[in-house]
C-alpha cells in the first residue's frame, strides 16, 4: 500500500533535520575557554513500547473479537533550538488483517525558539478541548478498524503537515497547511473481499420495499481517487489566549471531510437492484471555538463548531438519492474532576443538521451524554475505570470497563470488557456495533 508520506516532504525534512542536528551550522572552535562556555550539547532519547491483545465476543458465535501485537519505537534527537522526532511500528494483526505490516506513524523536524514554534513532517494534530467527539479536531484523521480494546490516542492518524506558530506569554497564532491529504481508516462493507478476513464490517440495507414485495441489492464499490493538487491543500489558523481564569482558542478551516461519502448510481428496478457506490471525499469549512475554565477542583470545558459542506446519505427508503450536502453545528459542554485519586469526566454533545428537510438517513438532531469515572488504588498500582456514552434519541450505549494493574512501573496488565446495546426499537448509532460486545486482556511493556 503506498503511502502519501515516501511521496511528500516528511523524509527529506527528517534527514535535514538530524544533518542539522549533528552538523550545526556556523559552529566554530575559538578556543576550549570560549567552546565549553558555548558548547550545545546533542541529545539523544529512545523509547517504545511492546503490547498485545486478546479478547473474545460475549456474544453469538463468542468468536476472537482482538488478537494483536505491535512493537512500537520511537526517538528523538535534540540540538540547540532544532529537534527531529520519528516513531513507527510493526503489528500482527489476526482479526484485521489490513493492519498486519510495517508502519510510520510520525516523522517531523520541530524548531522552537522564543517567539515561534515551526514543525514540518508527519504530526499528529489536535485541537479542542472535548474527550472522545470531535468538533474542531479537523486534521488528524482516525484509524476505526480495530476498536476492541484500544484506547482514544491509538486511532488517531498523523498528517503531512506544515505548522508555524507564533508564541507569546498571553496568546499562540497557529497556521497549518497539509499538502498531502489523509483520510480516515474505516472497516470494509460487508460485500467487499475484504471483508472476508476483517473482524467487523459495515452493514447496509439487503433489501428494498417496492409493491409489497422486498427486492435484493447487489452492491459494488467503486474507490475514490485521493485529492493530489496543489490546490487541494488543506489549510487552518487557530488563536489561543491564556489567562488566570480561562483559556480560549478560535479556530478555522478548510480542507478535506476525512469520512468519505457514497455517491449512487443503478440500473433501474431489476431483480437483484444493482446499486454502485461511489466514493468521494467532500469539501468542508469549519469555524469553531474551544474554552477550559479552572474552578477549583474542577475544570469546565466548552467547545462548539460550524461545519459547513458535509454530506449525509439519503432515508433507508429512498436508495435512489444522493447524499445531501448541509450544514451542521457542533456543540460541547462538560468538567472534569480530580480529587484524591478519583477522577471524573461528564460532557454533553449535540449534533445538528441545520438545514435538514427529511432528505437524510439520520434526524436533524442527535445528542449523547459520555462519562468517565476512575480510581487509583494499592498505591497508585491499581487504577479502575469505566467510559462510555449514551445515546439521547434512543439511549443506546457503549461502555468500557477496566482494571489496569502496574507489575512494575514499565510492565502493565489491563483487563477490560466494551460492551454496546441497542436503543428504543432497535436503533441508534451504536445498534450497529454488538459484535464489537468482548472481553480482552492488555499487556503493555514500555521503556
Amino acid at each position: 500500500m503506498k503511502n502519501s508520506f515516501f511521496s511528500g516532504l516528511s523524509v527529506p525534512l527528517c534527514i535535514a533535520a538530524f544533518v542539522l542536528c549533528l552538523f550545526p551550522a556556523g559552529a566554530q572552535d575559538t578556543g576550549s575557554e570560549d567552546f565549553f562556555e558555548n558548547e550545545t550539547v546533542l541529545a539523544l532519547d529512545f523509547g517504545g513500547k511492546v503490547q498485545t491483545v486478546h479478547g473474545v465476543q460475549l456474544v453469538s458465535p463468542f468468536d476472537y473479537a482482538a488478537s494483536r501485537t505491535l512493537a512500537e519505537i520511537r526517538g528523538e534527537a535534540a540540538f540547540g533550538n532544532s529537534s527531529a522526532f520519528v516513531s513507527f511500528c510493526a503489528e500482527y494483526n489476526y482479526r484485521s488483517k489490513s493492519r498486519t505490516g510495517f508502519r510510520l506513524n510520525e516523522a517531523y523536524y520541530r524548531y522552537t525558539g522564543d517567539f515561534l514554534d515551526f514543525t514540518a513532517g508527519r504530526q499528529i494534530i489536535a485541537w479542542g478541548q472535548s474527550d472522545g467527539f470531535r468538533l474542531t479536531d479537523v486534521f488528524s484523521a482516525r484509524d476505526l478498524r480495530d476498536p476492541v480494546g484500544s484506547d482514544t490516542d491509538s486511532s488517531q492518524r498523523a498528517v503531512d503537515a506544515l505548522r508555524l506558530r507564533f508564541l507569546h506569554d498571553v496568546f499562540t497564532f497557529e497556521v497549518t497547511a497539509v499538502p498531502f491529504f489523509t483520510p480516515d481508516k474505516l472497516p470494509p462493507f460487508f460485500f467487499e473481499s475484504a471483508a472476508d478476513t476483517e473482524f467487523f464490517s459495515i452493514d447496509l440495507p439487503r433489501t428494498f420495499e417496492i409493491g409489497g414485495m422486498s427486492v435484493p441489492i447487489k452492491y459494488s464499490l467503486q474507490h475514490a481517487e485521493r485529492p493530489r493538487k496543489f490546490t487541494d491543500t488543506e489549510a487552518g489558523a487557530r488563536l489561543s489566549f491564556f489567562f488566570p481564569l480561562m483559556d480560549f482558542s478560535l479556530s478555522g478551516f478548510y480542507g478535506w471531510d476525512k469520512t468519505p461519502y457514497y455517491e449512487r448510481t443503478t440500473g433501474g428496478i431489476t431483480n437483484p437492484i444493482n446499486v454502485t457506490l461511489h466514493e468521494k471525499y467532500a469539501r468542508i469549512a469549519m469555524a469553531g471555538f474551544d474554552a477550559a475554565i479552572p474552578a477549583g477542583d474542577f475544570l469546565i470545558r466548552l467547545e462548539g463548531a460550524w461545519i459547513g459542506g458535509r454530506r449525509f446519505n439519503p432515508p433507508l427508503d429512498k436508495i435512489f438519492n444522493q447524499p445531501a450536502e448541509k450544514n451542521q453545528l457542533l456543540l460541547l459542554a462538560g468538567f472534569d474532576w480530580n480529587y484524591r485519586g478519583w477522577f471524573a469526566s461528564l460532557q454533553y454533545f449535540e449534533d445538528l443538521i441545520v438545514d435538514r428537510k427529511d432528505d437524510t438517513q439520520r434526524e436533524m438532531h442527535e445528542g449523547f451524554v459520555s462519562f468517565n469515572v476512575s480510581k487509583t488504588l494499592l498505591r497508585d498500582t491499581l487504577k479502575l475505570s469505566a467510559a462510555g456514552s449514551v445515546g439521547a434519541n434512543y439511549g443506546d450505549m457503549f461502555a468500557k470497563f477496566s482494571a489496569d494493574y502496574a507489575l512494575t512501573d514499565n510492565l502493565h496488565t489491563v483487563i477490560g470488557a466494551d460492551v454496546y446495546t441497542k436503543g428504543v426499537d432497535g436503533k441508534g448509532r451504536f445498534a450497529a456495533m454488538k459484535a464489537l460486545n468482548a472481553l480482552w486482556i492488555k499487556g503493555t511493556f514500555s521503556w
